[in-house]
């Protein structure tokens, strides 16, 4: 603004001094014309040589009146060269100052990222701090702290990947070993309940139904449940009032009816089988 300021007054200046020169040459000339009126009638030589005065008067005011036009049109065009240059350092300076503004904001931006990375980096060191191991590792050594720490891991993973391979075999060894020793505890526990089963039974006595001396064999009722079967070879007793006084041998089982043979021979002497008589196990069952 001060530039244009200053030309525009140096306008104004140029433009007073040519008007005062017009003016200044113009009384002049007046002058001269009202001195040579009085004397043109009396002095026709001194009108010529007014006359050619006034015409050189007239040539320098229009020299110089195109002399000042001139410079004012030459003024003019500095003025405006002196306008769009100052136009252009506006537009330069509103360019330079949004520059500016966009380099503030950048720096503004880059101030928060710049808390916000430090926050960031005091909360990995929180972190890193956690993990055993790295209670007191620096934040910029993290990397080279975490790849021992991860090593170590690895090693120890390794290690226990080793056992638990170790373990998985063991284990498996362990459970082969447990379904042998069920399946020997169920064949055991099937032997042992059967054994039970017939030690229930082993103080059962059943009651002679029918006697056949001639072909020495006798029938009791013993029940589905008594635990004789086809083929069995348990050895029987006939007891009467408390005493052996028999031998039988199962020949046949059929819905819970038993049909057992005897040595008469074995008898003792006077004695035959008679119905009534108890049958017992000789020889408990499962022994």
């Amino acid at each position: 603004m001060k530039i244009v300021t200053y030309i525009l007054l140096s306008c104004v200046v140029v433009l007073a001094l040519v008007g005062y020169h017009y003016a200044s040459n113009q009384e002049t000339t007046l002058r001269m014309l009202v001195g040579a009126r009085a004397g043109f009638a009396e002095d026709p030589a001194g009108m010529e040589l007014t006359n050619k005065n006034l015409i050189t008067e007239a040539a320098t005011i229009a020299k110089t009146r195109s002399d000042a036009l001139k410079a004012n049109t030459s003024r003019q065009a500095e003025t405006s060269r002196a306008v769009e240059k100052l136009e252009d350092a506006r537009h330069s300076a509103e360019n330079h100052k949004a520059e500016m503004d966009r380099m503030v904001a950048r720096n503004e931006e880059a101030a928060l990222q710049q808390e916000e990375l430090a926050k960031q980096k005091e909360e990995f060191t929180a972190q890193l701090h956690s993990v055993p191991g790295l209670e007191n590792a620096d934040a910029e050594n993290a990397v080279d702290a975490l790849h021992a720490v991860v090593q170590e891991s690895s090693e120890a993973i390794t290690k226990l990947d080793e056992q638990s391979k170790k373990l998985v075999s063991q284990r498996q060894e362990l459970n082969e070993g447990v379904s042998s020793a069920e399946v020997d505890f169920k064949a055991k526990k099937e032997q042992n309940d059967r054994f039970l089963e017939t030690y229930r039974n082993n103080g059962a006595e059943y009651t002679i139904a029918a006697v056949n001396p001639q072909w020495h064999f006798v029938v009791f009722n013993a029940g589905e449940d008594s635990g004789f079967y086809p083929g069995d070879t348990t050895p029987l007793l006939v007891h009467r009032n408390g005493v052996s006084i028999a031998t039988l041998h199962i020949v046949s089982v059929s819905g819970g009816q038993v049909v057992a043979e005897y040595d008469e021979k074995e008898l003792p002497l006077g004695v035959m089988l008679e119905v009534g008589d108890l049958v017992l196990r000789k020889v408990p069952m499962g022994s």
